[in-house]
């Protein structure tokens, strides 16, 4: 007999954040149904993705983090830009499909790393694979360079 599944827990369950937070801390993966679409085309709302400690593991831009937000709301967004200020490390996550950025959080708002996902329940995909990494650095990169060109747009028409 093999190893049980993780837990599956909603993402807009009350007490969700505070689940999983607790599931990790007893390093507990955990499968979490998503809801919305700030994450497509990689992640669609109903489809599940598992959830891992962090464990001291490196924050590479490009992973896909399980955060609590601003707004004290659980959010799985890619990580684009860290910055450290006064000695704390902040990281600046977007979802693919948003227009802008979360804005820099603390990284102590950062609850795990999404590690694999379940396309239409049946498809697992690692994200750790040299392809998938690739992918996630194009990802980042269109982002930046959008933001890039938004900015540069706006400062042009202005003069």
């Amino acid at each position: 007999m093999g190893t049980p599944a993780p837990p599956v827990i909603g993402i807009r369950e009350p007490g969700a954040l505070e689940l999983v937070q607790s599931l990790l801390r007893q390093d507990i993966a955990v499968r979490i149904r998503v809801s919305g679409d700030s994450m497509r085309p990689l992640l669609q709302g109903g489809e599940l993705v598992e959830v891992v400690p962090l464990d001291g593991k490196v924050l590479r831009i490009g992973d896909i983090f399980f955060i609590r937000s601003r707004r004290n709301a659980p959010v799985i967004h890619r990580l684009i830009w860290w910055r450290c200020r006064n000695g704390e490390l902040f990281l600046l996550t977007k979802g693919d499909a948003c227009a802008g950025f979360d804005g820099f959080i603390p990284v102590k708002q950062v609850v795990g790393r999404v590690d694999r996902l379940f396309l239409a329940d049946q498809y697992t995909v690692l994200l750790q694979t040299p392809l998938m990494r690739f992918r996630a650095c194009l990802i980042v990169l269109r982002a930046l360079l959008a933001h890039a060109w938004r900015k540069w747009n706006l400062n042009v028409w202005k003069k």
